[in-house]
């Protein structure tokens, strides 16, 4: 059986991903239920099971989703800057591509199901340490070092992911300076 297009729907796995975790996002549930899911989207029981075993390979395949698009994509977005760009540039780069793509949008989401599923939490935990080794990378190349590194890693991280929530009242200027300013703030020795 091929699981990666519902014959009857048309609806691909990776589609079936995306529209969950909007709907799951959009509803702001705090556990997950399948038949709130299922009335959230467009979607059948049946479709849910075309695609998935069940809850615990839906929720791997969901973190697995999140992970490519919200994390692994801008990884490969930065490794096509220029060998020539400053770690600088990469930071303010990264910063860009998470606010402009929203890429922290289903940050909460994921991290509650983290917690209320812990067969899922060390593959969350395994993309926080994607991100944090990325950003240790670069703020390495900008010379800090220990505590300060360790601090200005998980201080970006976090504030960054976190800047749709946080921020979604601001104008797009209003924003555009904020992050300026913040960018200005990490790469400051």
């Amino acid at each position: 059986m091929n699981h990666n297009l519902d014959h009857k729907s048309g609806l691909s796995r990776e589609k079936w991903l995306g529209l969950a975790v909007q709907a799951m996002s959009r509803e702001c549930k705090t556990k997950f239920s399948l038949d709130s899911l299922i009335q959230a989207m467009p979607v059948s029981k049946g479709s849910f099971y075309w695609h998935f075993k069940g809850r615990a390979d839906f929720l791997a395949a969901l973190v697995e989703y999140w992970d490519r698009k919200d994390t692994q994509s801008v990884i490969d977005a930065l490794e096509t800057l220029p060998a020539s760009a400053s770690a600088a540039d990469k930071l303010w780069e990264l910063m860009c591509i998470v606010y402009e793509m929203d890429f922290g949008r289903y940050d909460l989401l994921i991290r509650s199901l983290a917690l209320e599923f812990p067969n899922i939490r060390e593959a969350v935990q395994a993309v926080d340490r994607k991100r944090l080794n990325t950003v240790r990378m670069l703020f390495s190349e900008l010379g800090f070092k220990g505590d300060e590194l360790e601090m200005r890693v998980l201080a970006f991280v976090n504030t960054t992911s976190m800047d749709g929530i946080v921020f979604s009242g601001l104008s797009a200027a209003a924003f555009e300076r904020q992050l300026k300013l913040r960018h200005e703030f990490f790469v400051r020795h």
